[in-house]
């Protein structure tokens, strides 16, 4: 009985374990711009929102829109080319802390070609898990699941389009919306590194838990 209860609190550190490192990727605060590979290999179209639209994202998040339709939002367009496959949608969102604690920022969109009548629609979301001081500057950097188009819609238009859900903690001071090309391969060599790192500490600390 004794063997089984040791095994049943080594199986759940173990599970803590596993669960806290792999939700260390998820909880890294943005400190910089896209850059090419992180998102794509090339950018293909970008549009910064002029200083009206910002002031429209701020005004939602003290004054939330009853009605989702008269929700801010943001867009862009670009041609379509299947042979560039995958596309990305990117939003880099700049501002600061309006208090102490963490920020958060929500936008639900999607990507719609000119012969659709729709889209499906997909959740942005950004929470970075850091802690800010008030006023202090923030870098949000959101980025949509890889997304293909087909052969037969080579040369169409397609548009991107994401509304403001949520947000908190947060003022806009200035948001870029980015359409990347091509696999997201990131040429960081510290990137590997840390990887490898945490890699090294889960084998460390699943060792030691088996072994006491």
């Amino acid at each position: 009985m004794k063997q089984f209860l040791n095994l049943k609190h080594r199986t759940f550190a173990i599970g803590l374990l596993l669960i806290a490192v792999v939700g260390l990727p998820a909880c890294g605060q943005s400190k910089h711009e896209p850059r090419i590979g992180e998102y794509g290999e090339n950018l293909v179209n970008s549009v910064i929102l002029t200083p009206t639209e910002i002031q429209a994202l701020n005004q939602a998040i003290i004054t939330k829109p009853k009605d989702t339709f008269d929700r801010p939002s943001v867009g862009i367009s670009f041609e379509g080319d299947h042979a560039r496959n995958p596309y990305r949608f990117v939003i880099v969102a700049k501002g600061t802390a309006t208090q102490e604690g963490q920020v958060e920022l929500k936008w639900i969109g999607g990507v719609q070609s000119e012969s659709s009548n729709g889209y499906h629609p997909e959740v942005f979301q950004e929470d970075d898990g850091h802690n800010y001081d008030v006023n202090e500057p923030v870098l949000l950097v959101i980025g949509s699941d890889p997304f293909s188009v087909s052969e037969k819609s080579n040369g169409m238009v397609y548009n991107v389009h994401a509304e403001l859900m949520e947000a908190a903690n947060f003022q806009f001071q200035s948001v870029e919306v980015q359409i990347w090309q091509g696999k997201a391969i990131i040429y960081n060599w510290i990137y590997y590194l840390k990887f490898l790192l945490i890699f090294m500490v889960v084998i460390f600390g699943i060792y030691r838990l088996i072994s006491r």
